[in-house]
């Protein structure tokens, strides 16, 4: 695939793997703000096309080859939701969560920023487990329920419609909560740069949020740009 201005965020982050870290280094919003074209990007944050244009063929190229998540099919997808984003929250907020309530304890004096910093980690643990649960409970058996059946557009019911949608709204209210409250943190942490005097429990935890933040990014895009548009022509 030829990058272009006309692109848009989302269509390269879904074809060009790596392209991702990219844009989190040029601060261009990869997930809500997938929509935006290249040029647009570019524009806003300051940064040369051909530049980005070039950083992401390298890395693309470094990391061996494309990989168009549109190509997958819906359950393809679904596991790799389960695999390589659900496993790696359910694993890292374990490890956030101390260091989030230690660095608030020891440091807010010299930087109280990290008190609210805190407060909101806790929200975001709340609502991921929340989504999470809403998608393996309740999304994808819908999902796997229509993908049965014989002739969907003829047998789908109501109540499985219902369901369905209900289950997508879910998520778009949490991934909406999850997105300002990153923004919050971004803000907060000074894009996550800890303090140069900070300890090695003030640096570990803006290392991990810094991480845990680009994959909650990378997997709200997934769902917002690929998953859900996909699952949704089953139904139209």
């Amino acid at each position: 695939m030829n990058i272009n201005k006309e692109n848009t965020v989302a269509e390269i982050v879904s074809k060009k793997l790596g392209s991702d870290h990219v844009f989190s280094k040029y601060k261009i919003d990869f997930c809500c703000g997938g929509g935006m074209t290249l040029e647009a990007a570019c524009k806003e944050n300051k940064v040369e096309f051909e530049t980005l244009k070039q950083e992401i063929e390298a890395i693309n190229t470094k990391i061996g080859g494309e990989q168009n998540l549109n190509d997958l099919d819906i359950s393809s997808l679904i596991e790799q939701a389960k695999e390589e984003y659900h496993n790696y929250f359910v694993k890292t907020l374990p490890q956030i969560m101390p260091f989030a309530a230690k660095v608030a304890e020891v440091h807010a004096g010299h930087n109280p920023e990290v008190v609210e910093i805190n407060t909101l980690t806790k929200g975001i643990e709340i609502v991921v487990t929340e989504m999470i649960e809403n998608s393996q409970f309740n999304l994808y058996p819908a999902i796997e329920e229509i993908l049965n059946l014989n002739n969907i557009s003829n047998e789908i019911s109501t109540k499985q419609l219902e369901i369905l949608k209900n289950a997508i709204r879910n998520n778009e209210t949490a991934k909406k909560l999850i997105g300002d409250t990153l923004k919050e943190i971004t803000t907060l942490s000074s894009h996550f740069l800890a303090p140069e005097d900070a300890c090695n429990s003030f640096k570990f935890l803006y290392e991990k949020l810094h991480e845990f933040a680009h994959q909650l990014h990378k997997y709200m895009h997934f769902e917002k740009n690929v998953f859900i548009p996909k699952v949704l022509k089953l139904i139209e």
